[in-house]
């Protein structure tokens, strides 16, 4: 097999695993979840981040995260059913 049919593969299965598992917005932004925590509670011990709240609003966002639900909002449409509004 050539060098350029092997590059070809390559990219290929590249393409096809990014397209079976895409990265997060924060995996984009951050690098991985991991960092992003880190970042989190580093400003949580410096006091820009609220350490009583914080800790939720990260779980909340690993469990987004693992269940890969960051897209299902642009995905369907959406209606505040309080509001009214979507």
């Amino acid at each position: 097999m050539s060098a350029s049919v092997r590059a070809m593969l390559t990219r290929v299965a590249k393409l096809e695993s990014a397209r079976i598992n895409p990265l997060s917005p924060i995996e984009r932004t951050y690098g991985s979840f991991g960092e992003f925590e880190s970042m989190v509670r580093d400003g949580m011990d410096a006091g820009t981040y609220d350490p009583r709240d914080m800790p939720h609003v990260l779980n909340g966002l690993r469990r987004m995260h693992d269940d890969k639900v960051w897209g299902a909002r642009r995905q369907q449409a959406w209606r505040d059913p309080v509001w009214g509004t979507g």
